[in-house]
């Protein structure tokens, strides 16, 4: 069996890091499979429809180069390459419009305002919802991963915010959640529909720093209380919705908000390369392999 694990030539920030692939990659090849891990950016020849399986683990060049992933995209489609995730979580995963959908069904969301044209009197509305401890806004492209493109702006900085939308294009802006400071980020990582494993980790946005933090400090999740099994179950039940096909794997990412009265809010779904923080969890990147061959096998 050969699998192709899909990265990418060169990262959008110098501080992003893939330390699942070299993991899933040993696995496989322990479990009898001819593993590569190649580029889908890179320039070299590769014949994807060859492989069992092609897993998208790392390609996030992709966010400073959609049309170009569209692309390859489908040429994957027409050669009859077999993506994982499936090609209708890939497109779902990249535009968060998905958010607005989720949270008209139900799930409890990060309360979050699609901008197609900056408004002022539309943004002063999201400033106005923002928590008077940090009474900001947070803008991000509606495609894009690891917290690229994020911006903090205070009310002071309408002008530079609208400009910066502008700038974007269509775009999600969202007031700063405090209660993540607080008690963290939660990501939870599915396989084939079920919990795999969930992390907790610190926010990436922090205050007077321009930076943009890589998915910082994670660690292993102790264990989830059934409130908030029963709101990922049914995030992820409506996610499912939404989509043809069953996902290999999904992250979604939640923040811990002890005052709101789920318990959480749905920030965003990692849909088209999630990372999976394999290192905490050998056991689960064990599974996650079997899981790829049995992918390939069917």
């Amino acid at each position: 069996m050969r699998i192709a694990l899909v990265t990418s030539h060169r990262f959008p920030e110098p501080t992003w890091r893939d330390e699942d692939t070299p993991l899933v990659a040993r696995e496989l090849r322990a479990r009898g499979a001819t593993c590569d891990v190649v580029t889908w950016d890179g320039g070299e020849r590769v014949e994807w429809a060859g492989y069992g399986a092609v897993v998208l683990q790392s390609p996030w060049s992709m966010w400073t180069r959609l049309p170009a992933f569209d692309e390859w995209l489908w040429d994957r489609e027409l050669d009859g390459t077999r993506l994982l995730n499936p090609l209708d979580a890939i497109a779902l995963g990249a535009n968060k419009r998905y958010l607005s959908r989720l949270g008209t069904a139900g799930v409890p969301i990060v309360p979050s305002t699609l901008i197609e044209e900056p408004d002022p009197a539309t943004l002063r509305a999201v400033f106005a919802a923002s928590d008077a401890s940090r009474p900001t806004v947070v803008a991000k492209p509606i495609a894009s991963g690891g917290a690229l493109g994020a911006r903090e702006f205070t009310v002071e900085e309408l002008s530079a915010l609208v400009a910066y939308l502008r700038e974007l294009g269509p775009a999600l802006v969202q007031p700063y959640v405090t209660a993540i400071d607080a008690h963290r980020e939660l990501g939870v990582v599915t396989l084939d529909g079920t919990i795999s494993h969930a992390v907790t980790k610190a926010a990436s946005l922090r205050p007077g720093d321009t930076a943009r933090a890589f998915h910082p400090d994670p660690q292993p999740y102790p264990g989830l209380t059934a409130q908030q099994e029963r709101v990922i179950h049914h995030a992820y039940a409506e996610l499912r919705k939404l989509l043809v096909n069953e996902p290999l794997s999904v992250r979604l990412d939640f923040i811990i908000d002890p005052a709101s009265p789920s318990g959480l809010l749905l920030l965003e779904v990692e849909m088209v390369a999630p990372v999976k923080f394999l290192p905490l969890f050998p056991e689960q990147c064990a599974n996650y392999a079997e899981a790829i061959l049995a992918r390939a096998r069917s």
